[in-house]
């Protein structure tokens, strides 16, 4: 069972987002900053090491059903530890973006009442 997080998008493309995304396991491996920042957000870092192996948490670009024009980044987290990883995103990752990139890199989240429930209808 897929689980996404949907966001309008923001001024950063999926690529850029997932780049992001490497740059933080990078530092996962090379920082031990990050390491004292997870662990003070409850956080393991050797158990979000072992993650990264999979493609733990992707990013897709995505048009809204409600209206077409409207793009959006569908951010999806590998099932086996969804909520770890979403926990992650909102927590650590997404703040990390907005702070490197500014607030506007990713649009609002957007909710599955927002979307009419299009993804489950797929």
């Amino acid at each position: 069972m897929e689980d996404n997080l949907v966001y309008l998008r923001g001024e950063l493309s999926a690529e850029q987002i997932q780049s992001e995304i490497a740059r933080f396991w990078h530092e996962l491996e090379t920082s031990p900053e990050l390491d004292a920042e997870l662990k003070a957000e409850g956080f393991e870092p050797d158990g979000l090491r072992d993650l990264r192996e999979t493609d733990a948490v992707t990013v897709r670009a995505g048009t809204s059903g409600v209206d077409p024009t409207s793009a959006l980044l569908i951010i999806t987290f590998a099932p086996a530890a969804n909520r770890v990883l979403k926990d992650l995103w909102t927590t650590t990752l997404l703040p990390r973006i907005r702070r490197r990139w500014g607030d506007d890199a990713v649009g609002d989240e957007r909710h599955s009442r927002d979307e009419g429930n299009r993804d489950k209808a797929k």
